[in-house]
Formats: structure tokens, sequence, C-alpha cells
């Protein structure tokens, strides 16, 4: 119990009144004096006559009724603990983790953690709660399958909303590909123990499929584990059955203008057969002439490493664009042009835009699972080509820094894309121009497909990961403790008390 109000305490020093009263209104005894007695001088006792308090209970009735009022207004609470809630354990897995080799890893920690009390769910948006039975026999004999690019970073808000309270604990199990972690990162709140899991896993596919004459076909096909991802050219003949790729037999099946391939008991994939090369038109003022240099070295670069036929050429009419190109590159001050746009938006062309405004200094790199670390010196604040009618929340982040900031981001623009480049590959904005990454990293651009992005396999970068569980937890149950005032109490009893007192006095008198 508190006082909001102690000073009024002070009050309960009126208990002297009724105390000082009780004295003075001392009754005293009629000395009446008979026989012999009166013609006795009075004489002084020698002594002190002990003080006795008449009536004590009704004096220590009224002193408590003081008290009482005087307590009143100092405004007593009782502080109460607010309702405790029970803290809420779980585990969440998720779906690649759950259907792979790897998940043995982690059994003997799941299982310690269930015979806690802990429940246990998928890492998926409705959080779906897996039996001990489905536990049982997914852990006991686990089996590699290739899932889909999750969403790691993205239900991180959903599941801290969840569990919000300091008590609870939830542990996270996950793998490391970093296919799953699109955007950006996401801050973790402390109850929540994520757990990377690496996955020892490799995965094959056909990328795409090119005739290089009648009789032969040129296959890219792709190959992902956590170190990285690389591609391998084959040539076969056109009537081929089987292929041997990276020591693999690969079924073919060429059927018209698709070619549907096969490693093993995998599933079954179908690619297009490209009978044109890929043409690329590139237009650019005086001051991105270097910018020019870099991007065709690393164009070159894709073609020799992967056999495809590639064909560069610079547009010096910026108003009639190559109706052709495949891509479309506008490395100049000035925005896009709208016939260019209306190619990207009507024949499903692809259109790179770099800065159209001044550049800002970044401390960052690339975040990307290669091994060397590829300096981002400079980000321009503003987005090129205006005209596009960019809108960022629909956008989707390519390239990022490792401090979050978006570096290469794409948006649908009717049947083709706009990719947004918010730095350069010189060395005074970046060292993408002197990476042997960048072929690497313009690779997926330029030759989409999407089982590329399907099939990676690579792991992020163990301190990505990292940067993103530092943040404190987001405590809710720091509510104020329940106070309930107990001035109406104290009235009560007083009032009681009161009564008491008068039924007591007018009592005495009658008596």
């Amino acid at each position: 119990m508190t006082f909001l109000s102690p000073y009024w305490l002070l009050a309960a020093s009126a208990i002297l009144v009724p105390i000082a009263i009780h004295l003075w209104n001392r009754r005293q005894g009629k000395t009446v004096k008979v026989g012999s007695l009166r013609w006795l001088e009075p004489s002084a006792s020698k002594c002190w006559s002990s003080i006795k308090l008449n009536d004590i209970w009704l004096l220590v009735l009224r002193c408590c009724i003081l008290l009482l009022l005087a307590g009143a207004l100092a405004k007593p609470v009782w502080e109460g603990n607010p309702n405790a809630q029970q803290a809420n354990k779980a585990v969440f897995i998720s779906q690649e983790l759950l259907y792979s080799a790897s998940l043995r890893d982690i059994k003997q920690t799941v299982d310690a953690l269930l015979q806690r009390g802990y429940t246990l769910h998928r890492y998926t948006p409705d959080f779906e709660a897996i039996p001990v039975e489905a536990w049982q026999a997914l852990s006991s004999n686990p089996i590699d399958s290739v899932v889909s690019s999750g969403h790691h970073w993205g239900l991180l808000p959903a599941l801290a909303q969840r569990y919000d309270q300091q008590q609870d604990s939830v542990w996270l199990f996950t793998s490391a590909q970093q296919r799953h972690f699109q955007g950006s990162p996401t801050t973790l709140q402390e109850n929540i123990r994520w757990v990377p899991v690496a996955l020892e896993s490799t995965t094959n596919w056909a990328q795409a499929a090119y005739t290089l004459n009648p009789d032969s076909l040129l296959l890219i096909s792709g190959q992902s584990n956590r170190e990285g991802t690389k591609f391998n050219a084959t040539k076969v003949a056109a009537l081929a059955r089987e292929a041997n790729i990276n020591g693999s037999m690969v079924s073919l099946d060429m059927q018209g203008d698709s070619l549907t391939t096969q490693w093993g008991n995998s599933v079954s994939q179908a690619v297009a057969i490209h009978k044109e090369p890929l043409r690329i038109g590139i237009a650019h003022d005086e001051a991105q002439q270097k910018e020019v240099q870099y991007l065709q070295a690393a164009v070159q670069a894709i073609s020799r490493y992967t056999g495809i036929p590639i064909e560069t050429h610079l547009i010096t009419s910026a108003d009639q664009p190559d109706t052709s190109a495949n891509w479309l590159f506008w490395l100049s001050s000035g925005e896009a042009p709208d016939s260019w746009l209306e190619q990207v938006q009507e024949k499903g062309s692809k259109l790179w835009v770099q800065p159209a405004s001044e550049p800002e200094p970044i401390t960052a790199q690339l975040a990307s699972a290669g091994i060397e670390k590829i300096r981002i010196k400079q980000l321009s604040a503003g987005i090129a080509n205006s005209k596009a009618g960019v809108n960022l929340s629909e956008a989707s982040i390519v390239w990022q820094t490792s401090v979050g900031e978006p570096l290469l981001f794409m948006e649908q623009f009717g049947l083709g894309k706009v990719y947004h480049f918010r730095s350069a590959f010189g060395p005074a904005w970046s060292q993408l121009g002197q990476s042997a990454q960048l072929p690497e990293l313009l690779l997926p651009l330029l030759l989409p497909q999407p089982a590329a992005s399907r099939y990676d396999a690579r792991a992020l970068d163990e301190t990505q990961l990292k940067s993103t569980v530092t943040q404190p937890v987001s405590i809710k149950d720091k509510s104020e403790k329940q106070q309930f005032s107990l001035i109406p109490w104290l009235i009560l009893l007083a009032f009681l008390l009161f009564i008491a007192e008068r039924l007591i006095t007018s009592k005495r008198k009658t008596t």
C-alpha cells in the first residue's frame, strides 16, 4: 500500500485533541464533610495522584476515526501486480530445412526443447503447428527436397508480434541459403533465438538452351552449393537423349522449341530454345564512356564463359532505340526517352538506368555470397528515370549493400522490366568495375530463368545474418501496476466507527 498524498498523514496528529479533551473533562468526585471531619483543616497530599483514564475504549474509538480520516486524505492505494501472462514457448523450423538431410543436425536440440514444453511449428506465414507424430516421421528419415524460396526476414515482424512478451521464448531454425532472405534485414527480438543451419546440398538445373546450328544445341546448366553457383555450357546433338554434364548423366527430350531435362530422380524441367543471339543496346554520353567499357568487358566475359552468342552495339540516336534489342542500357545523365519506355512496356524489353542525381558517400559493401568484398563508395540519393513511375514499395531489390541499402532494384513496367542502379561501375563510385564478380552478378539478369533463383543454394554471409539479431526485444509487458483506491473503504469504516461512538455516548448519558 502506498499514499499518493502522504503529507496529509500529518493530520493524524489531530488525535491529540480528543485525548486532551478527555483528560480535561475528567469527572471529579464531590467532597461531603460529615461529623467532626468538617473541623479538620485540609492538608496538601504529599504525593501526586496517578492519572487514570476513564472510558478508554471510547477514546480509542474517537482516535481511530480521526486516523482513518487522515489516511483517506493521504489518498492510499493498493498496488497489485498486473495479470501475469503465461510464457509462450515455441520452436519454428523453415520448410527448406524441414525437408533436408540436415534435419538430423538439429533433431536432438528440438527434441530436448519439446520435452521442456515447447510447441513445434512451421516457419510459414500461417505458423502451422507440427504434430509430434509428424515431427518424429520427418526427423527419423529426412529427405532432401528442393523447396521454393522463402521469406525469412519478411516473417519476423509477424513472429515478433505473436511472441511480444519478455518471458516468451522462441527458437527459430532455418537454413542459411540466401535465396530465402529476400528484401531488407529485419530487427530481431532478444527472446527469439535464430539458429542458421548450413545445408550441404548441391542442386543442378537447366538454365537455357540455344541453337548453334540445325544439328546441335548449346545447353546452359547451373550447379549451386553453399560456396557458390556456377554454370556449364555443353554442346549436345539436337537428337541426343542423354548428355554427361559435370559427371552426371542428364536425360534430354527435345520437342519443337522446348527442351526437357532431368537429373537422376529429380523433377524434369523444360526450357525454351533460343534461336537468336542476345542483343544489347547501349546509349551513353561522354561522361559515361568508362561505364560502357566496364559493361562491355563483363558482357564479353559472360559470352566467353557460357558460349552464348551476345551482340552489343552502341546506340547513337537516343530517339531511335534498337527494336530487336533484348536489353537497353541508358548510361546518360538525362532521362530515358519515351520511345525506350514504350519498347519496354509494349515489347517486353529490359531497361537499365543509372543515377541522374548527385551522389552521397556511403561506407558499405555489396551484400553477396562471394569471397571478394566489393566496396560501394557512393549511392545516388534520387531515382533515375522518373517517367517510369517508380514505386519503391512495389519494387524488388536485386542487389543491396551490407547495411541494407538497395543498390539495384527492379520494377515491372508493362511487359518488360526497368532496373534502377543507384551507383556505377567506375572506381569513384564502387569496385564493381574491377571485380571479377561483375559478370557473375550480371549473368542471371541478362539470361534470366526462374530456375536459377529457385535452385540457388549459396549460403548467406554469416555477418549479414548476425547484424539483424542485435536489436533489443520490443517489451510490451511494462504496463503500470494496477492500483486500487482505498479511500471509499476508509471513509466507510470511519463512518461506521462514528455511528458506534454516537451510540455508546448516548447510552452513557442515558445511564
